[in-house]
Formats: C-alpha cells, structure tokens, sequence
C-alpha cells in the first residue's frame, strides 16, 4: 500500500441535477458494507483510509473478471437522464501496461429477461496512484427495470479504491431556452455607444450601424479541390456567404498528404488555404496526427520505434511549417481518446503532450487543440476533460478543446447536452464545437433541432465557435445532415434555419435618426463593424471598428477624423 496523504480539489461543474443522491453510502463512510455496495462476481471489498472526499474509500481486490468490481441495486425512471460518476484509484497497473480501462456501467433487465447495458463512463487512460472522475450522463431506455450501478477496470489483477460516488437525475429545464437566450444577450453582446460632434444641431442624420463579421466563429468543413474548382463555384460561393471559417476535411491529414513515404502533396491544401485567406475566412488546421490505428499508413506502422520518432518530427515541422500564418488553429492528434496508436508505437505514453511542444515550437502563434467524438452523444466528455487538465498540469501549450457533436437523434435532451458540455468546460480552456452533424431524413425536424442546438451552443460560455462538417448534399458525408441541396446549392429548411440564425437573429444591423448633437447607445453582437452616418440621402461619414467583451463609444466627428474609445 501506499503512506501519502492526497489532498484533493471537487472541481464544481455546472449540471442541474435534482438534489437527491440515490447511492446508498456514496461517500464509503459506512465501512460495513452489507446493506450498501456489493462485489460483483466475487471480489473483496475492504475498507481504506485513504479517500478522495472524506475519511474513507473502499478498495477492491481479489478480482477474477474485468466485471467484477464494486456494484450497488438502484431504482431509476425509464425516460429519464441521469449523471453516474465515481472516483476511482488505481493501486497498480497489469504489467507491461502504460494505463488502464475504467468504466461506469448501469445494468437492467428489458422484457423477456434480456439485460442491457450503458456505459455512463469509459476512459481507456487511467493512470496509476492518481484519483480519476469516470462517469456521465444516460437516459433510461423505456422498459428499464431491475437496475444496478457496477465500476469494471479491464485487468484482473489491477487493485483500486473508489470514492466519492454519486448518482442523481439530471432534472428536465422547461425554461432552457428562455435562460439560453438570457446568456446569450450577456455573453455574446457588448454596449455601443455613437455620437455625432462637429453637426449642425438643428438637423437630424441617420446613423447606421452594420455588423460586418461575428466574434463567435460560424464556419464549415469544405472541400480542398472544389473551393477552388471553378465547376463548383455555386459551391463556393455558398459556403463564403453563409460561413466565416473553414476546416479543409482531408487535405491537411498525413495519410492523404503522405499516402507513400517521401511523395508530399502539399499543394491541394496551400491551393485551398491561400484562396481561404484571400477572401477573409479563418481556417482551422485538420490534424496534425491521427492516433487511430486504422487512420495510420502503412508505411508509418512498419517503421522501428526511432524512425517513426524521427518522421513525427519530421512530419510536424513540414505541416505546421509550410501553413504558418494560414492556419488559427491546429488539432494536434486527433481522436486521441479513442486512439493510442502513437502512445504504443513509441512506447511513450506522453507523446501526444511532446507533439504539442514540437508544433508550438515550429509556430508559436497557432492555437493548439484536443479534438474527440463521443462527447455529446456517448461518454467521452470526462476523459477528454481529464486529458485536457493533464496537458494543462503538464505546462503543454494546449489552448482548447475541440468536441466533435455528430448527432443522430433530432430528439435532444437539452439536460444532457449542456450537463456534457458543461463537464468538459471544467477543464478550464475553451471549446469549439468542431465537426456539426444533426441527422435526420425529416428536413422539418432537423432544422428545429438544429435551431436548438445552435442556441444551446451559441449560449454556453466555455465556446468559441460552431463549424458545421459540411454543409452540401453534393460534398458531405450524409445526405441527412445537409443545410444546402442540389445543383444550385439551394438552402433547405434546415439550412434556411441556421441562415436566420447567423444572418439575422444573432446579427446587428440598426439604423437611428440622431440630432446633431446626440448620443444614441445600442447593444450590439460582438464582431465587426461599419457605422455609416449619412445626411438627407447622402453619406458623410463610414468608419469601422471591432466590438468585443468592453463596450465601445465612438465619436465621429462629422466635418473631420472620428475617435473610438473602448471602455
């Protein structure tokens, strides 16, 4: 065993739970277990003094099966969502291993005896002798009955405590939408304050104030070839009116650019970045590496431990190299959680965190990204949160979290959604939604839900921007995510949705007849902007300036040069 102390820190996360823990003895104060918690499939369970919260945890030994693990009956609603985390403390790893898998798991019985079950939780890199968060969010399926909670770590011979247990509803929000939108006016708008100096007092001018780009990033993945195929200028010219970023889908990717060792294709993608940047979009670098197995080419996987070192640096100081100044951001290794193809190949279970040093160190202006699935459909979001509060504690230049959201049910649960969201926002660093799908072959329910999620994201302070995974039905992954339609690249009703959102809805545009002595004040989308001040028809004055977190007053001077103060 083990003679430090551990002082721990509960990170708070914003979930609306409704108050009332279901587990009996949560906390493992209780040191019989009789009446509580159980050892699934025989084990031992034995009291420790040792804790996460607390005096005490339990440790579980004397394992047979993976399954076999701490376990307690609950009583849940069908229909219902509920949050299911534990803490759990690896006392020793299976030889040979780096880490190890720990999952949070519910078992009911449906009808006619069959059992299912839902992983609340699953992090694939539990690491030794330090407290681990694994849990999540479910909904109940209907028919669920006879339920219990169990922990399973995968090795058998893997002992470990578990403290801090909880599990409660995830209470339904009639009023998301209202608190949403209250957010929304508090978060992403910011006081503009105008007035008119060197006027004649006595006439009236017409001020207008037009929101030219968003602070909040709304953009899309596109294709390398057509954004610069004049066959596909529809295309084009789409995607440049309805969207201010761009992820290039498979250009940037080192499979692609690299498919046989030494033949680089670069320029598909610098083809597509430098048309990008010339007509103003911002570009996100889409990745780096890739650290899921079947993602990786042949060549790579054949390649000794210190030539693959070698071509990792290699490979960095090419991509990152060759796009400095093209590219905002960069996913560093992509699906990391779901992936440690390069954590195994090199033995090194921090190489992801030396990739980022490596790509800092080529661009040290770039913002540098985790980016992962699973998160708001599944049960990825408190590993990549913990991989993010790792790189942080670590000193890695890491800036953000990139979450993927491929959506399948058009029926969200806002609950979950934002109890998802809001546990991977306790990492502390930004997030950007980075790969939107919502599928549905019903375009009127997918452009409500679309609506809805865009609401839920655009409210949710932890995030930066929205970039859809494709937006036309001639170039994406699925005809049922589509925003645009056809040979003319025509708006559905879906895309038709997002339009009013990004055009309208969370756009400034306002126009106010002013004295020339007069102050008028507005509160306004953050972004860029035109003010045009004109006079009987005719325009006298157009200056622009950036609206962000501080409230800008500007004064134009009708006969001379214009100020703009930001306080």
């Amino acid at each position: 065993m083990f003679s430090v102390f551990f002082l721990c820190f509960v990170v708070s996360v914003d979930i609306t739970l409704a108050g009332v823990e279901i587990l009996k003895n949560p906390d493992m104060e209780i040191v019989n277990f009789d009446n509580n918690w159980s050892c699934q499939g025989g084990c031992t369970l034995t009291s420790s003094k040792y804790h996460y919260s607390g005096w005490h945890s339990v440790m579980v030994s004397n394992r047979r099966h993976n399954s076999n693990g701490l376990a307690q009956n609950v009583v849940v609603t069908p229909g219902s969502s509920y949050n299911f985390t534990v803490y759990i403390r690896l006392l020793n790893l299976e030889h040979g291993s780096m880490y190890q898998t720990a999952e949070a798991v519910l078992s009911c019985s449906v009808n006619h005896g069959h059992k299912i079950y839902m992983k609340f939780g699953h992090d694939p890199y539990v690491r030794e002798n330090t407290w681990t968060l694994i849990g999540g969010i479910h909904k109940i399926p209907p028919a669920a009955h006879s339920c219990h909670v169990y922990i399973q770590v995968f090795g058998v011979t893997v002992n470990y405590l578990v403290d801090h247990t909880s599990l409660q509803v995830v209470e339904e929000n009639a009023n998301w939408r209202t608190e949403a939108n209250a957010r929304i006016d508090q978060i992403r708008k910011s006081d503009i304050s105008v007035t008119l100096s060197s006027a004649s007092q006595n006439e009236k001018y017409q001020v207008e104030l037009i929101q030219n780009t968003h602070e909040f990033a709304f953009g899309s993945a596109i294709g390398a070839k057509q954004i610069v195929d004049p066959n596909y200028r529809k295309y084009a010219q789409a995607f440049y009116d309805n969207f201010e970023w761009a992820v290039l889908e498979n250009a940037l990717k080192w499979k692609q650019m690299e498919h046989t060792k030494g033949h680089i294709n670069y320029d598909t993608a610098m083809n597509a970045l430098h048309a990008l940047n010339g007509n103003g979009t911002k570009v996100r670098g889409h990745n780096i590496f890739w650290g899921v197995a079947r993602h990786i080419q042949n060549w790579v996987t054949s390649l000794s431990r210190q030539e693959l070192l070698n071509e990792i640096d290699v490979r960095t100081k090419g991509v990152v190299g060759h796009t400095i100044g093209l590219v905002e951001h960069w996913d560093v290794n992509n699906e990391n959680i779901h992936g440690d193809w390069y954590e195994k190949a090199t033995g090194n279970p921090n190489v992801t965190m030396q990739m980022f040093r490596d790509a800092h160190a080529v661009d040290p202006n770039v913002k540098l990204f985790l980016n992962d699935f699973g998160v708001m459909e599944k049960y990825a979001a408190v590993p990549l949160r913990h991989q993010a509060e790792r790189f942080k504690q670590a000193g890695v230049p890491i800036y953000g979290i990139g979450v993927q959201s491929h959506i399948k049910d058009t029926n969200l649960d806002i609950g979950q959604l934002k109890g998802s969201l809001d546990m991977v926002a306790a990492a502390g660093l930004p997030i950007w939604i980075t790969e939107l799908s919502l599928a549905s072959h019903d375009v009127h329910s997918r452009a409500s839900a679309l609506t809805d999620i865009l609401t839920l994201y655009f409210s949710h302070p932890a995030i930066e921007g929205v970039l859809f995974w494709g937006f036309w039905d001639g170039k994406i992954f699925s005809p049922e995510v589509a925003l645009f339609e056809g040979p003319d690249v025509t708006p559905n009703e879906a895309g038709r949705a997002y339009q009013t959102l990004f055009k309208t809805t969370w756009r400034t545009h306002v126009t106010r007849d002013v004295n020339g002595d007069g102050t008028f004040t507005v509160r306004g989308f953050k972004g860029e902007y035109t003010v045009k001040v004109s006079h009987n028809g005719r325009e006298l004055k157009r200056e622009t300036f950036k609206l962000g977190s501080a409230k800008q007053t500007i004064n134009i001077n009708v006969g001379a040069a214009s100020s703009i103060i930001v306080g």
